[in-house]
């Protein structure tokens, strides 16, 4: 059985520090450097969460060919200037 205190270890660091960096991959930015951030202050979930990426994730983010804005991958359309986007890249 788990202590109390490993319990509240894992809920408070690394849950909130193990997301972090999963949102972190999926926007191509710095895993360690966010799951630090996110397992201390866990008010960094959001700001990470509302962040673009820095480049194209393939399977994640892929840039609109007419207005250079990130969508999601599997969107058929830009949701910021309504041109259609490819089925594959």
């Amino acid at each position: 059985m788990m202590k109390p205190v490993y319990l509240f270890f894992l809920l408070v660091f690394v849950v909130p520090g193990v997301t972090g960096g999963i949102l972190a991959a999926n926007r191509a930015r710095s895993v360690i450097v966010w799951s630090l951030l996110s397992a201390v202050f866990p008010i960094f979930l959001l700001v990470i969460y509302f962040h673009k990426p820095l480049r194209e994730v393939e399977g994640k983010f892929r840039r609109c060919g007419g207005c250079g804005e990130f969508i999601p991958w599997r969107e058929t359309a830009c949701r910021y200037c309504g041109q259609e986007q490819p089925a594959h890249r």
